[in-house]
């Protein structure tokens, strides 16, 4: 849509940069991970005049014996500390490597994830506070479909594209998660959120940026549920857009933040999270403003699909678990686009 976004694609040196960034992290990542099984410590304990080796998994000693003093335990010793050195060197270099692909990311002009979205991210792994990831499901997810095509979504001023992103990320889940849960997620992240008063699914920081989560409906798709939509209200979805959106398929981008860091962001199929939002801009019950966002993000990203990502067919089986009017209202939405035969209905 002229003048309301535009495509810049990546130069060949920000595509190299993003691919040895998003290297070193997964890189790092590895790491990290086959550093868990050491996570604690070994020690020699006195019982009764006699010595064990304990291994301990916290800093509280919470652990168990693995024996007394034998040359059984006593291997086990000394082959624990020199894995604990070796990991310890690993982390040393993957961590130089990880600050070099910072440094490329901020030269090369491709640091676009605003700071308090990458502080959470980072703490969004799964097994973490569920079996499943939480998804970014708000304007921020545009940031995933742009590192994996390669462009940048620009906007003019005055563009509806990305209003009150700045101050704002909206998270989904796909499995319960307590208030407590996702507070204490948040404070990883930065200690200061804080509940909202009477919205157990919103926080706040010191810094006036606010983080909703999104839970999952009890309702099927396609029947009546309820879906929050902005703080106080309460509004019905009679097609079950967000049931829809949680089971649709995940996507994983890495994207880079405004200080160079790489982090892993999880969101919806990008087909599903455009239908999504055209939807939302053709429900009469929403602010007008809020409509008009939708409507402009929905094109942006329809249009980037089906220029930058044909490997993302429209209306695949995953996209039938959306109603077909639904899937309907993307006829015209993008010049040349049509729909599929597969999806009509008698």
């Amino acid at each position: 849509m002229a003048g309301e976004y535009s495509f810049r694609e990546f130069q060949v040196n920000q595509q190299r940069t993003l691919d040895r960034a998003a290297e070193a992290y997964q890189a790092y990542l590895e790491a990290v991970q086959t550093g868990r099984p050491l996570k604690g410590g070994m020690h020699w304990k006195k019982v009764k005049g006699r010595e064990y080796l304990y291994k301990y998994r916290d800093r509280y000693g919470h652990g168990s014996s693995l024996g007394p003093r034998s040359p059984h335990t006593e291997l086990l010793w000394a082959q624990f500390g020199r894995r604990r050195r070796e990991i310890a060197d690993l982390l040393s270099l993957r961590r130089q490597q990880l600050a070099e692909a910072v440094r490329f990311c901020r030269a090369a002009l491709i640091h676009r994830v605003p700071e308090p979205v990458t502080r959470i991210l980072r703490h969004l792994t799964p097994g973490d506070l569920t079996t499943a990831p939480l998804l970014v499901v708000d304007t921020h997810a545009l940031h995933a479909y742009e590192f994996a095509a390669g462009v940048f979504i620009d906007a003019p001023r005055d563009s509806p594209l990305t209003e009150g992103a700045a101050q704002q990320l909206t998270l989904a889940s796909t499995a319960e998660v307590s208030p407590d849960k996702f507070l204490r997620l948040l404070r990883r992240a930065d200690r200061s959120y804080e509940t909202l008063p009477g919205d157990d699914g919103a926080a706040v920081n010191k810094r006036g940026f606010r983080v909703r989560l999104l839970r999952p409906p009890t309702a099927p798709s396609g029947h009546r549920m309820v879906v929050r939509d902005a703080p106080g209200d309460l509004l019905s979805a009679a097609s079950g857009d967000l049931a829809a959106l949680l089971i649709a398929p995940k996507f994983s981008q890495v994207v880079i933040g405004r200080r160079g860091d790489p982090v892993t962001m999880v969101a919806p199929d990008p087909r599903a999270l455009a239908l999504h939002k055209l939807r939302l801009s053709r429900r009469q019950d929403r602010d007008p403003a809020a409509r008009e966002r939708d409507r402009v993000q929905a094109a942006a990203l329809a249009e980037l699909i089906l220029r930058y990502l044909p490997q993302y067919h429209f209306f695949s089986s995953e996209l039938q678990l959306f109603p077909p009017e639904v899937a309907r209202l993307a006829e015209g939405m993008v010049e040349g686009y049509e729909v599929a035969a597969d999806l009509e209905t008698d």
